[in-house]
């Protein structure tokens, strides 16, 4: 019997793996454990041994690494989570939580959050969401919530959220939201909408909205794939309008585009010639003329643009001529003196005129226009207040 307990003793050892050779076991790391205050000059050099240790105050002098803090996190250098923060996180250059922040981040440098981000990011370069963020970020440069943003960012450079947003964006140079944008847009160079745009956008240069846009989007230059709401500025481009477009060129598909020539001779300036730009009823011309007729100046350039909305009328018994009503409002300005010899008491001339006109349509590429309206006339120089109301009349053709 003994001879066999020494027999099943030595099968046991053989059986037992053993540590390959060359290779030591890796040591035991030590379990979490949580603290009321943790004190940090340069993690490890701290009282943490382990980066997944928890405390409710935190105080690094260069940097500080733990688990997660719920209350005060604080550092003159670094200050990074490998979890969550509840609370505050300040820092003199980084202030970061590995996964989520509900609270306020605020650091010279850089605030992130890796994945969700709750309450206030203040940085002097960037704050950052890897996923979600529900708050406001404020950064010098740039703002990013990787996925979704609901509240606001504020940067010098550039906000950006990768899919939704839904607040408000403000930037130097551009803001993007990377689908669907419900809120307000604000930037210095452009705003971009990747899907759907219930919002406003504002951009000194230019403001694009993928698919539909219910807004308002105010630029130079406005694009969107479906226009429901409106757009002000130089250029507007909508595939499908179902809005109002106002600008000095409205394009549109192909079937709802129309250029046409058009020439009139008017009781403000005697002959003009321009272009007409149709997107679908809105139009706009864009025209010149010559021979200033109120003042009797013939040495006289004029320059100006008309904005407006055509209404069809319904052709009696089915046949007949097309007809519509053409109502428009703009701008002319009577060039008395830059490019001629300046006459004295002629000065230069503004009108703002609004119009409405009969146009008949006697074939597909040729049509009649007259009409009547008021211009208000007010000499180069003078107070808007000092200008005079009169009435004007024109008549033309306009071609293709």
């Amino acid at each position: 019997m003994r001879k066999m307990s020494s027999v099943v003793l030595i099968s046991m050892l053989f059986l037992v793996p053993s540590a390959p050779a060359g290779q030591e076991a890796k040591p035991k790391q030590p379990a979490p454990r949580h603290r009321v205050l943790n004190l940090s000059l340069f993690y490890p050099v701290s009282m943490n041994r382990s980066k997944l240790d928890t405390a409710n105050l935190s105080l690094s002098l260069l940097y500080g690494h733990l688990g997660s803090v719920r209350g005060l996190d604080l550092s003159l250098g670094a200050a990074a989570l490998e979890g969550s923060l509840e609370g505050i996180q300040l820092a003199g250059l980084i202030a970061a939580a590995g996964e989520s922040m509900k609270g306020g981040q605020a650091a010279g440098l850089i605030c992130a959050a890796g994945d969700r981000g709750e309450g206030v990011q203040w940085a002097g370069l960037g704050s950052v969401a890897g996923e979600e963020f529900t708050g406001l970020q404020i950064a010098g440069l740039f703002a990013v919530a990787g996925e979704r943003l609901k509240g606001g960012q504020v940067s010098g450079l550039f906000s950006v959220a990768g899919q939704a947003a839904k607040g408000f964006q403000v930037s130097g140079l551009f803001s993007v939201a990377g689908e669907d944008l419900d809120g307000i847009q604000v930037s210095g160079l452009f705003n971009v909408a990747g899907e759907n745009s219930r919002a406003l956008q504002v951009a000194g240069l230019m403001n694009v909205t993928g698919e539909t846009c219910r807004g308002l989007q105010a630029g130079l230059f406005n694009v969107a794939g479906r226009l429901t709401g409106v757009q002000i500025g130089l250029v507007n481009v909508a595939d499908e309008i179902e809005g109002i477009p106002i600008g000095l060129v409205n394009l549109t598909r192909k079937e709802d585009r129309r250029v046409q020539m058009a020439a009139w001779a008017g009781s403000v300036s005697l002959l003009n010639t321009g272009v007409k730009i149709w997107a679908k009823r809105f139009y706009s011309i864009l025209y010149a003329g010559v021979i200033n007729l109120p003042q009797s100046i013939e040495a006289c350039l004029a320059y100006g643009f008309q904005y407006g909305y055509a209404f069809p009328l319904r052709a009696s018994g089915g046949g007949g001529s097309k007809k519509r009503i053409d109502v428009d409002a703009g701008y002319l300005y009577l060039d008395n003196s830059t490019l001629f010899r300046h006459l004295k008491g002629t000065p230069d001339r503004h009108v703002i005129s609004a119009r409405g006109a009969l146009a008949i349509e006697l074939s597909p590429r040729v049509s009649l226009v007259a009409g009547v309206g008021l211009g208000y006339r007010i000499d180069y120089g003078a107070s808007s207040a000092d200008g005079s109301l009169s009435p004007l009349a024109f008549a033309g053709v306009e071609l293709f």
